[in-house]
């Protein structure tokens, strides 16, 4: 029982560890997609622009095709960073699970092994060796 407990204990700490990599990784994309925000709103701020020009010709060219690119682009890696924080708090919410599982097994194992050395060896030392049991 002690090795199992043990050996959970370990489970427990690599689970805590992993949970606050996620952690952090969470708050870095959080940070990037709110930079990524910043992006698009200056991109799309500077193709509203380019539309809306008085007494200029309102042509497609390649600025124009350019800063539609960036928009799509951004977009793209917007969406990617999106799913990936999607991913990454959905692992999180496993290993908060797991977290819960491990602790509630560790405490089981330790009220087993407090219940073992405090009651039953009690019990177990008022009982005859094996030998004196088999008449020797």
């Amino acid at each position: 029982m002690e090795e199992i407990r043990q050996k959970l204990e370990i489970d427990l700490r690599t689970t805590l560890q992993r949970l606050a990599d996620t952690e952090i990784q969470i708050e870095k994309l959080k940070v990037a997609i709110r930079n990524m925000d910043h992006a698009m709103k200056v991109v799309q701020t500077r193709l509203d622009n380019r539309n809306q020009r008085p007494r200029v010709e309102n042509c497609r060219d390649l600025s124009q095709s350019l800063l539609i690119d960036e928009v799509k682009s951004v977009e793209e890696g917007l969406s990617a960073m999106k799913t990936r924080l999607k991913q990454e708090e959905e692992v999180k919410n496993e290993l908060m699970t797991r977290r819960g599982e491990l602790e509630k097994e560790i405490m089981m194992k330790r009220r087993t092994i407090a219940v073992d050395r405090d009651r039953c060896q009690l019990l177990r030392s008022h009982f005859p060796s094996s030998t004196a049991l088999s008449g020797y």
